[in-house]
């Protein structure tokens, strides 16, 4: 063997060390970072918050329909607002800290439309879970508007889990709870008996047995005008919701608002709306 075979052995040699080493350290850097993430998830813990506000808004309602409303509230609230795709996906925008008095959450869907209405409880619940993963809570409060009490109640009733937050405190604004169409509610303000029971509240007292006796309830209906309406849901539809709720939990309230700023759309900033919810919330 000559002197070139014998060197250019020797620099096969060192190369593949060379390589053999390198892909050694690779893999030992690559193991350590795991290692480092997984003892990072484990170690990271939800973050500590006082009992948050969750809004949900109505048909085609975004994470911004309470925008004003918050304002009003607390201009320098801190607000996370939580959306969910159609797919089951959830995505959020904003923070909230644990010295927060009054943190806010408003939960929206990507197809808020009357049609995916069945199936926005369980959208609900895959919000709450992606909340629980970043936030600690046990209780919170609800405000939905228009159809997003009907998103709580359906919630309530068939997709609620044992470790989900518990609600305490429930309001609800302008909830066409026997519909919206005169065909179910006459044009009252206070009644003893339904004009005609609609299949959406047939619906809901089917399993109304589910909702947790421990709430406390303020269902809030809103007249334009001595017309036993807000313009899109009846006063009637509104309080239909004693049906559901007033032998289930353990506190129910209706309240009627009248005079300026009544209209269904209106009420989100309604200025008794905001004190009513101040003093039954907070």
């Amino acid at each position: 063997m000559n002197n070139n075979t014998k060197t250019i052995k020797k620099g096969v040699s060192k190369i593949l060390l060379i390589v053999g080493v390198v892909l050694m350290l690779f893999f030992l850097f690559q193991k350590s970072l795991t290692a480092f993430a997984e003892k990072f998830t484990l170690v990271s813990e939800p973050v500590e918050i006082q009992t948050p506000t969750i809004f949900v808004p109505g048909t085609n309602g975004t994470v911004n329909r309470f925008n004003g409303l918050i304002k009003n509230l607390d201009p320098k609230a801190d607000v996370l607002k939580v959306t969910v795709a159609t797919d089951g996906t959830v995505s959020s925008k904003g923070k909230l800290t644990s010295s927060t008095e009054h943190p806010m959450i408003v939960i929206a869907f990507e197809d808020s439309s009357d049609k995916t209405l069945p199936v926005q409880g369980k959208w609900y619940q895959l919000a709450l879970r992606y909340i629980k993963e970043k936030y600690s809570f046990k209780t919170y409060n609800y405000l939905g508007h228009s159809n997003g009490g009907l998103v709580i109640t359906s919630y309530l009733e068939e997709f609620q889990q044992s470790d989900d937050p518990k609600l305490a405190k429930l309001i609800t604004l302008g909830t066409p709870y026997n519909d919206t169409s005169k065909k179910y509610n006459d044009a009252v303000t206070s009644f003893v008996q339904l004009k005609e029971t609609s299949d959406l509240l047939k619906s809901y007292l089917k399993n109304l047995e589910n909702i947790p006796n421990t709430i406390k309830m303020l269902n809030i209906a809103g007249e334009v005008d001595d017309t036993a309406s807000d313009s899109t849901v009846s006063v009637q539809s509104v309080f239909s919701g004693r049906y559901i709720y007033q032998d289930q939990v353990a506190e129910y309230q209706e309240v009627l608002i009248q005079g300026e700023n009544t209209s269904h759309s209106e009420l989100v900033e309604n200025q008794k709306v905001v004190q009513l919810f101040k003093d039954f919330f907070w």
